[in-house]
Parts: C-alpha cells; structure tokens; sequence
C-alpha cells in the first residue's frame, strides 16, 4: 500500500480551508473517514449533532500524485481531522494563481512544462504520504514552515486503515428529493442573518419557494424577527429537465423548516474563510433535512456537503 502527493503551497491552503471548516463537525470518539484513489480524495465526517459533511476533491488537489493498493488502487483510513488541520495550518500560505490564473485551462496546464514552471516559481512543495511511524500506520506530511521556509516541518498524524468495503457506511445519507432548492447568494452572506439571529434564539425558521424568495425568522417568547432574501436563483435537479409535463417540477413549491441555529451557523463557517466558491446550493426537504451543497471553483476541483437534520413541523406549528 502506497500513497505519495505532492502539492504546492496554495494547494495546501485550500485543503487547509476546507478541513478547517468540517473539522469543528468531527466526533471527537471517531474522527473523518479518508478515501484516496487514482481520481478522487474523499473526506465523510460525521458530527455527535447529527450534521454529516461529505467532501470531494479531485486529482487536481495535487500537483503529482501516486496510489498503489491491492484494493484496485483505493486506501481508506480513519484519520482525526483536528490533528489534520493542525499539520496543514503549520505549512499553509497564502494563495497564488495557481486556480485564478488556470480556471479555464487546467487540463492543458497538465502538458504545458513552461505554465508549470512559472507556477512553481516562488511556492514551496508540501509531501504528504501514508507510512509508517513505530509500526503504526500514519499521514505524513512533509514541507517548510510558512513564516520561515529554513525551518522544516515533519508532521505524522496516526490513522487506522480500513478495508474499502466499509467505506459504504461513510457515503451521504439517501434523502427525498427536496422540495425548494436555491442558489444562495455570494454578495449577502447568510451566516452573518444566522449568527446575530441565534444571539436571541436557539432555533430558525427557514422558508423558501422556488419563485426565489427565502425568510429566515426567530420566533420566541422575547422576541420576533424576520430577514429576507428575494432574487435568488432556482435550481432543478438534472433529471427534473427530462421528465414529462407532469412530473416536472412545481414552480410554485413552497418549504419550510425549522432549524437548530448554532448548527446551521458552524454550517456556514466556510463564508468566512478565504475559499474559492462558485457557487452554494441549498436544498430543502420537509421535516427531513437541509442540505447546504459548496462547488469550489474551478468546478472540476470538487465539492463538499452539509446534511443538517431539522426539527419535526407539526401541522398546527404553522
């Protein structure tokens, strides 16, 4: 078993953000499940709130990068995301160009030696690999510290390999079909509603219709606030565009939830870091879920998901 990445310091930076943001979900008595095989590397984590976060990153995560497994070339390991984030943040800089500059040409900048070249120039090289550490299986990663490239960073973060049978115990939960999905917007950051809202309440109300419209309101003894967002951009899903007239989706749908707000708040921790977004889905489905879906940008670097579990509606809570 084999694995060895190597990745450039605005690489680790957005790996670093995006651990950053899904650690704090982490259960602290299981940890993250890692999946790495020739394509893709996938992170499940699983918080004792009941939140699951799902994350997956393509190959072009790494500059280079080599798997070898007799489980047709995929490693699955459980690996604390805390000590992982704290192994990045020692090495992590700032961004460069890497992603700015090759959004649309990254598959040409995989055979272009010179636009390679002019990358790396300036940026340091992290390693990260699996080996051993005293016979214990680790994640190694290997680089410069951040603030003074003469010091070296050698970081071994124990983990547990698994078979890659049981990774299918770590995939998201099966969900209906939601009932509103929007696109939320980049210039109005939710977290910023969610966090002065649960200052006064520990749950939320959201509604939306898929005419682009969304409130999110407190409703308590004390007190009683609404904030609204009109505008937003209905999404269908792929399938809904190929159905007959009629099972096609209801423009007129209508959903609301209620929602614990200091995790939907943890939920959006991701708005105030410096990761490159393209876009946020949110998706609704009644008295079951509320699914927050992050696409990085470029859209073939990956994405990463929140399932965040509501509270029962009640007909005559309405």
């Amino acid at each position: 078993m084999r694995f060895k990445a190597k990745l450039l310091s605005d690489q680790v930076s957005l790996l670093y953000s995006i651990i950053y943001s899904i650690a704090k979900l982490q259960d602290n008595t299981k940890g993250g499940i890692l999946y790495l095989d020739p394509e893709f590397v996938r992170i499940s984590c699983k918080g004792e709130n009941g939140i699951t976060c799902f994350m997956e990153l393509s190959k072009d995560i790494f500059l280079e990068h080599r798997i070898e497994s007799a489980a047709d070339n995929v490693i699955v390991c459980q690996v604390d995301l805390h000590s992982f984030k704290l192994a990045l943040q020692s090495v992590h800089g700032h961004y460069s160009n890497y992603y700015s500059n090759n959004n649309n040409n990254s598959n040409n900048r995989r055979h272009n030696k010179s636009a390679i070249q002019s990358v790396l120039a300036g940026q340091q090289m992290v390693i990260l690999k699996l080996a051993k550490r005293n016979q214990q299986p680790c994640l190694c990663l290997d680089g410069r510290q951040a603030d003074d490239s003469s010091v070296e960073i050698h970081q071994a973060i124990p983990v547990r390999i698994l078979r890659q049978t049981e990774m299918q115990y770590h995939l998201p939960p099966q969900i209906n079909t939601p009932n509103v999905q929007l696109e939320l917007p980049h210039d109005r950051p939710l977290k910023a509603v969610v966090d002065k809202l649960r200052s006064m309440g520990p749950h939320l109300y959201l509604e939306a219709t898929m005419k682009g419209d969304l409130t999110v309101r407190l409703d308590n003894e004390g007190a009683s606030l609404a904030c609204f967002y009109s505008n937003l951009v209905p999404r269908w899903d792929d399938e809904a565009d190929d159905e007959d007239a009629d099972n096609a989706p209801d423009p007129d749908a209508t959903c609301i939830l209620k929602v614990d707000a200091h995790k939907l708040s943890t939920c959006l921790q991701w708005q105030q870091s410096p990761l490159p977004v393209s876009s946020c889905l949110m998706g609704m489905v009644y008295n079951e879920m509320l699914i927050l879906h992050i696409l990085l940008h470029p859209d073939q670097v990956g994405f990463f998901t929140y399932y965040i579990p509501v509270y029962f509606i009640h007909d005559e809570d309405l």
